[in-house]
């Protein structure tokens, strides 16, 4: 194993982590429609990212990813919450709701007309990522060495319920849906990037391109292909989680050890803010410059725009509470 992979930042994943949120972004203009499928990246990276810093340390892990995620989240809920409120027209299909605004700020999934979605309706990824959370903490609880085994097999036993069994209930539906496997992918590529990394140290261009260049053609492909009418409707986890996982290993292994540009590595860095944040500027962006949906001058434009803003307002969120709020709630909680 290699003994520098456990004191090193991956710049790969940060650079990945800004191309699935942008996608995310690009997916929910009117115009564009496509990017979904930055999600299933992110799930992926989770599952990596998860056994990682487990491994160097598992202390309070439940209660720092709570930490991570939670304030802006809430921040987030709660100002929508108001603006439900204040300017109902403006969200469809959301009521300001307490017993839902409840739900929302424990990770509850519940349904609104059919979908099952939070306030803040990105949020529903959020959902995913505390439920994980939570059976990677029972994971360690019972072993720490085999956390990686216990959680895909207790991931693997849910969506195997949910599958044969159906219960009708939208809790149970959402915890047991096969999306739920591509955090696994992530944990697999952890194990295998773990013991392998020794041989990425050395490697030149004449493998690292040829690797790189399958993760772009993977992720054009996404762009291209609308894979759910090619392929199986409903395998999410086939559908867009298998390039998934065949772009973030690729990615991983043609930029392990090599410092990408700081600007690339700042995207990451505030991509969760970005991807809370976007959806609120996008749909005012839907509505003002691209109410039609159509390509045009005026859509590009107000796109170009939209996402500069996003970029901005990532940018401020991140400093504010992905950096010092969350500094001082590790020292205030974790000490």
């Amino acid at each position: 194993m290699d003994n520098g992979f456990y004191n090193r930042r991956f710049d790969s994943i940060q650079f990945l982590r800004a191309a699935a949120a942008f996608s995310v972004i690009f997916n929910h203009m009117a115009f564009i429609g496509k990017g979904a499928f930055g999600v299933d990246i992110f799930f992926c990276i989770s599952g990596f990212i998860m056994m990682y810093v487990t491994e160097i340390d598992a202390r309070n892990f439940l209660m720092k990813r709570i930490i991570r995620l939670a304030p802006l989240y809430y921040f987030m809920t709660i100002i929508t919450f108001i603006g439900i409120i204040i300017m109902p027209q403006l969200f469809d299909k959301t009521t300001a709701n307490p017993v839902m605004l409840l739900k929302t700020i424990f990770f509850i999934p519940y349904s609104i007309n059919g979908v099952i979605q939070p306030i803040v309706r990105v949020g529903w990824t959020l959902n995913y990522e505390m439920f994980f959370y939570f059976i990677v903490w029972i994971s360690i609880r019972i072993s720490k060495k085999y956390r990686s085994v216990i959680a895909s097999f207790i991931i693997l036993v849910l969506v195997f319920l949910g599958k044969f069994i159906d219960s009708g209930n939208a809790l149970a539906d959402f915890w047991t849906d096969s999306i739920m496997i591509e955090f696994i992918y992530g944990i697999l590529a952890y194990e295998i990037h773990r013991k392998a990394s020794v041989y990425y140290k050395n490697m030149n261009v004449s493998v690292r391109l040829p690797v790189f260049l399958l993760a772009v053609c993977s992720f054009s492909l996404l762009w291209i292909v609308n894979y759910d009418k090619v392929f199986f409707h409903g395998f999410r986890f086939i559908i867009y989680g298998i390039p998934a996982f065949i772009i973030f290993n690729c990615i991983f292994i043609a930029g392990y050890g090599i410092k990408l540009p700081s600007v690339l590595v700042w995207l990451g860095d505030i991509s969760y803010s970005m991807y809370l944040i976007h959806y609120f500027i996008i749909r005012l962006y839907n509505r003002y410059m691209c109410p039609d949906g159509a390509l045009d001058g005026r859509a590009v434009f107000g796109a170009i725009a939209a996402t500069v803003a996003v970029i901005c307002a990532g940018a401020v969120s991140y400093a504010l509470f992905e950096k010092k709020l969350n500094i001082y709630l590790r020292n205030k909680i974790l000490h």
